[in-house]
């Protein structure tokens, strides 16, 4: 006789089924979570119509001082909808996806599982966008976060950086959050530890904020290797050349514009990317996890970037790619690189090792597996 399945709902800011929302990363978890829960609601338009005309309203005649998103009552009262079929529903958890704001007003009716890559205080001053959206509503978005946290069924974390902020500064109980390692959106295909190319280095980097990402970094040290003497060419994904504003462009690089995934044309050039290059290369100022890493692991690539927000779990540092400090300079990652490029095995014990960390842990049936796992035991008690 087989055990009846636990129900569920499952929420993100968006329509999870739609593979735009936040880079795909509620559609890839929804697909997995189907597959061992009994998913009897996906909440597809979780806010009422006038949720975002009329708060952008507020705000702008407020000159910013109403942070809709930051307002408990404005946010409960736009979820009533929501709440209403969840309660009719009746799932046995609620998997809230990255949307502190829609399931604050849940805590005290559904059991509900808040799935986050960072709190709102460990993104306040980190993210310069998130500081700057959430403007005068600091207090609030903070407090709609600890009513959250302190109240949640289970919080998972992919980090030990975000796990950390949950108990330090929510002061949430130990047995109810949890780090488990984010999946990948590509799957890890039938791939073998790479060797370094006779030809060019080619170093990949993929991200859509220029700044943030470390773009003005990543060409800063392909230029350093190549005064080093090291053939290399970067390969730029997610920007154009205008982010060089009229500086010139050094010859070994090349700038491919934003790619989608699900145009067959743009990712076939994503693919020749990612099984040409020889290091992932993103040396990123903020970062709270980074699916991409787990992408580059997926195809064997080691990654070179980092060691701030959550990118140590998502990068083992000196077994699946090399992490340096904030601080760290363009002639740092150079050496470092350099280093690697000294010896041939070092980087394919690296590569292989990336390969077998996608196929054990970033990946998303080993991140569904371990939820499962969780919710289980959390409902037995």
């Amino acid at each position: 006789m087989t055990s009846k399945k636990i129900t569920a709902a499952v929420m993100a800011y968006g329509n999870p089924r739609d593979v735009a929302t936040w880079s795909g990363i509620p559609f890839h978890m929804l697909k997995v979570l189907e597959q061992r829960f009994d998913v009897t609601l996906v909440v597809e338009k979780p806010w009422a119509p006038w949720y975002q005309p009329l708060g952008r309203a507020l705000k702008a005649v407020s000159l910013r001082r109403f942070q809709y998103t930051a307002s408990r009552r404005f946010t409960a009262a736009a979820m009533a909808g929501s709440s209403a079929a969840l309660r009719t529903a009746k799932p046995d958890v609620v998997f809230a996806i990255s949307c502190s704001p829609l399931a604050h007003s849940l805590v005290d009716s559904q059991r509900v599982i808040n799935i986050a890559d960072a709190t709102v205080r460990q993104m306040l001053g980190y993210y310069d966008v998130f500081t700057h959206s959430t403007g005068g509503g600091a207090a609030g978005a903070d407090g709609i976060e600890a009513r959250l946290v302190k109240n949640a069924f289970l919080s998972l974390y992919p980090s030990t950086w975000a796990l950390r902020s949950a108990l330090d500064d929510y002061d949430a109980a130990p047995d109810r959050v949890l780090e488990i390692a984010w999946g990948s959106n590509i799957a890890a295909g039938d791939f073998a530890a790479r060797e370094l190319p006779g030809g060019p280095l080619r170093l990949l980097f993929v991200g859509a904020e220029w700044e943030r990402k470390g773009g003005p970094m990543a060409v800063a040290i392909a230029a350093e290797l190549a005064a080093r003497g090291i053939d290399c060419h970067l390969d730029i994904v997610g920007s154009t050349a205008d982010v060089m504003a009229g500086r010139p462009l050094p010859e070994n690089v090349t700038f491919h514009g934003f790619l989608r995934k699900g145009v067959p044309a743009q990712a076939a050039t994503l693919d020749a990317l990612f099984a040409n290059a020889s290091f992932f290369l993103l040396p990123t100022r903020a970062e709270c996890w980074g699916i991409v890493f787990g992408e580059a692991a997926s195809r064997a690539l080691p990654s070179i970037s980092i060691a701030t927000g959550g990118i140590p779990s998502a990068v083992k540092a000196g077994e699946t790619g090399i992490l340096l400090p904030l601080s760290a300079n363009a002639g740092d990652f150079a050496e470092a690189i350099a280093a690697i490029v000294a010896s041939p095995a070092r980087y394919t014990a690296m590569s292989a090792a990336a390969l077998a960390d996608a196929r054990h842990r970033l990946n998303w049936d080993s991140w569904a597996d371990a939820v499962l796992a969780a919710v289980s035991v959390r409902l037995a008690r």
